[in-house]
Formats: C-alpha cells, structure tokens, sequence
C-alpha cells in the first residue's frame, strides 16, 4: 500500500501542470440563501472555532460546472469562446422559463466537505446544462479531465482549505455541528449567469473570483431577442 502511494506521489510531482487553474460556475446570490449558509458558518464556528479556516467565504458562493486546465492565453480564448457558444445550447434547454434553483438540507462528501443540497428536479434540468458546456468545451479540445460527475453542491465548509488541521488531528467534521439544520429550507436561486473563472487570479473587489468572462441566460437573456 505504501509503495502504491509513493507512485502516487511521483505521479502527481510529474505533472504538477495539469491541475486544473479555471473553473465554470453559476454564482449565487439571493440573500436569503447566503445569509441562511452565513447563519450556520457562525453557528459551527462558534461550536469549533478551529474549522474558521475551513469555511468558505460567502461572496464566494457557487456552483461548479466544470474544471479546466488552460496552459496558455490561447486555451483561455477558447475556453471564452466555448462558454458564449454553450449559451444557444443552454437557452434551448430552457426554453425562455425560468430555472429556478431551489436549495433545501445539507450534504457532506466524506465527512470532508460540507454543502447544501439542491432539489432533484431542479438538478436534472442543471445536469443537461453541465452538459451542454462541456460539450462546447470538448468540441473545443479543452483539458477538462479533472471534472467529476457534475453533482451540484454548493459548499460552504471545505477541510482541505485549512490543511494545518488535517496535522492537528482533525480529519472529519463532525455532523453534530450542523444537525440543526440538515433539513433547513435556504431559499431560490433564479439561474441567470455562467461564468468562466480563474482560480489563480486576484480575486475582484466584491470578494468574487476573477472573472474571464460571463453570460447571461434565462429570462434576462431572452429580453434581448423580445425587444428585437
């Protein structure tokens, strides 16, 4: 086992390039849903101080579509371009309503990363749209081989952000801390924006990542074409 793990190691000291430095998200931003995850990160905080660190700041709420490794401004291009050419394909799986996203309960994977969970109605129309964005991306021979099966989760408290308490001890959050609110309601996103975002970059004013580009969707990208 010991040995398998040091391959593992040299594996990854090889190509420490391809990890992934870009993300597509949908941000979210309805306040009930961020001041409802704002309560329970104070709430955990307050019952274990340590996991401070491991709580993911609230401007930074979103979820993940796919993981990019873009190795040149020109892959970055593509990946901009790849992003605006999913919009018609997203628009048609919409069909100018309204995806609105409701978020109810809280999920953990592996005791390591905690979330709130989305409605399973909802997450099929957004499973169709991960879809549809990488498709684009592979159509544009991006490397996106380190995106999971899209599962959308919106993580508010991530252990590995604070490696210092893996050495301390501590591997697993307890989920005595958040039991309260495992079932909460936390409220509805309208999906109305993806964006294409650097990991690396200095992150904007307003808290969020730096963002390559962005488009609109839903009923705030069907306006356009009513006016027309």
């Amino acid at each position: 086992k010991d040995q398998k793990e040091d391959l593992g190691q040299e594996v990854s000291k090889k190509h420490p390039r391809e990890t992934p430095n870009y993300f597509v998200s949908i941000p979210i931003t309805d306040d009930q849903i961020l001041d409802r995850i704002e309560d329970i990160q104070e709430f955990i905080f307050t019952k274990e101080p340590d996991l401070l660190r491991a709580l993911l700041p609230i401007q930074t709420m979103h979820l993940t579509i796919i993981v990019a490794h873009l190795g040149t401004e020109e892959e970055v291009k593509k990946a901009v371009l790849a992003l605006k050419q999913s919009k018609t394909k997203v628009e048609a799986i919409l069909q100018g309503k309204d995806l609105n996203m409701t978020f109810h309960g809280i999920g953990q994977f592996n005791n390591q990363v905690i979330y709130v969970k989305m409605s399973e109605e909802d997450e099929k129309t957004l499973r169709r749209i991960a879809e549809a964005v990488e498709e684009c991306f592979n159509e544009m021979n991006l490397d996106i081989s380190g995106s999971k099966d899209f599962r959308p989760h919106l993580t508010f408290l991530k252990l590995s952000k604070a490696p210092r308490l893996k050495r301390r001890g501590f591997r697993r959050i307890c989920s005595d801390l958040y039991k309260e609110y495992e079932d909460s309601y936390f409220g509805t996103e309208v999906f109305s924006q993806i964006d294409l975002c650097a990991m690396r970059k200095k992150k904007q004013e307003s808290g969020y990542y730096y963002c390559e580009c962005s488009i609109n969707v839903g009923s705030s990208g069907t306006e356009e074409s009513k006016e027309q």
